[in-house]
C-alpha cells in the first residue's frame, strides 16, 4: 500500500464516529417524553417523537416513517398504560430491532415510574369508553411526575452509555434545579384555582388537577371518548349552576360546540389548554408546557 493511501485510510479512520463519541438514537412516543430525553442527554442523545404533540396519540397509526424510526432506535421511550397499545405493537413487529423489544435494555415504560391515578376498582368493559385498565395515562401532566421520568431515562442512558454517565447526571440535576423553581412559579400563578371545582371535557387532566389542587367536578364528555348528547349538556348546565363552577378546561383537539353550548347556558369560562409539547409551536421544552398551560387560564380569565 502507498504511503498516500495509508493516509487516505487512516484519516478516513478518524472520521468514522466511535461508538462512545455516537450520540444515542432515542426514540420516544410522545413528544413530552422526546423532550424530557433530549433534556436529560444533552448532545449525546438525538430524541425524536413519533407522534405529534398537536394529535391525540391515543390514535396514532404505524407508518413507513416511523417503522424506520424504531428501527434505527437504541432507546425505545413509551408513555405505557396501554396509552399507544392500538399502534406500538405492530409497529415494533415491522421495526424487527431486537434492541427495542419489551424485556431489553433499549425498551422503556415510563409508566412503572410513576403512581398512577385512575386505576379502575372493577374490570373495564367497552360500556365503560376509553378507561385503561392500568390507570390513566396522562401522567405527564404533573411536573413531579416529569421527574421522575427525567430520572428514570437519565438512570437508563446511564445503563446504555456508561462512559458519559457523569454528564447524563449533570443534565438531569439542572433539569430537577429548573423544574423546582418553575414550579413555586407555576403554583403561585395557579393558586386561585386551589380547591375550586372545574369541568374537564376529556380525563386528561387528572393528574393537573392533582398537582396543583384543582377539583374536577365533571366531564363533558358522558364517558371517556364518548361526545356528549344533549340531555348530558342539559345535566351538566344544572350542575354548573348549582355548584357555581366557573371553568371547563379542554384540550385543543376536541370539537368546541359543546364547550360553546355551556358557556352561553352558564357563563362559565372556557380554557383551551395544551396537554403536549408541541401543541403549539412556541411549546418546544416540558417547561414550556406549563407556562403554555398557565398562559391559556389566564386568557380564559380563569387567573
Amino acid at each position: 500500500m502507498t504511503l498516500f493511501r495509508k493516509l487516505c485510510c487512516s484519516l478516513l479512520l478518524l472520521c468514522l464516529p466511535t461508538l462512545s463519541q455516537a450520540a444515542l438514537k432515542v426514540v420516544a412516543t410522545t413528544q413530552d417524553l422526546a423532550a424530557i430525553a433530549q433534556a436529560v442527554g444533552g448532545s449525546r442523545v438525538e430524541a425524536i417523537s413519533l407522534t405529534p404533540g398537536t394529535r391525540d396519540p391515543h390514535y396514532a397509526e404505524a407508518r413507513p416513517g416511523m417503522i424506520r424510526q424504531v428501527y434505527q432506535a437504541d432507546l425505545l421511550l413509551l408513555v405505557g398504560a396501554d396509552l399507544e397499545i392500538g399502534w406500538l405493537p405492530p409497529l415494533l413487529q415491522a421495526a424487527r430491532n431486537a434492541r427495542v423489544l419489551p424485556g431489553s435494555a433499549g425498551y422503556l415504560d415510563l409508566s412503572g415510574t410513576v403512581p398512577l391515578l385512575g386505576v379502575p376498582s372493577a374490570p373495564v368493559t367497552r360500556a365503560m369508553g376509553d378507561v385503561h385498565a392500568q390507570g390513566n395515562p396522562h401522567y405527564w401532566l404533573n411536573p413531579a411526575n416529569g421527574l421522575r421520568m427525567a430520572q428514570a431515562i437519565a438512570a437508563r442512558l446511564s445503563a446504555l452509555d456508561g462512559a458519559h454517565t457523569a454528564e447524563y447526571q449533570a443534565n438531569l440535576a439542572n433539569f430537577e434545579q429548573l423544574l423546582q423553581a418553575r414550579m413555586t412559579a407555576w403554583q403561585a400563578a395557579l393558586a386561585p384555582l386551589k380547591d375550586k371545582p372545574v369541568i374537564a371535557y376529556h380525563s386528561s387532566f387528572l393528574y393537573l388537577a392533582d398537582a396543583f389542587g384543582l377539583v374536577i367536578a365533571g366531564q363533558v364528555e358522558p364517558v371517556p371518548g364518548i361526545a356528549p348528547g344533549v340531555a348530558h349538556l342539559q345535566k351538566l348546565v344544572a350542575r354548573i349552576k348549582a355548584d357555581q363552577v366557573g371553568l371547563l378546561i379542554m384540550e385543543p383537539y376536541y370539537e368546541r360546540r359543546s364547550a360553546s353550548y355551556l358557556a352561553e347556558q352558564t357563563g362559565i369560562k372556557v380554557a383551551v389548554l395544551p396537554n403536549s409539547v408541541g401543541s403549539t409551536p412556541e411549546i418546544a421544552t416540558y417547561f414550556d408546557l406549563f407556562d403554555g398551560i398557565v398562559a391559556a387560564l389566564q386568557k380564559s380569565g380563569a387567573l
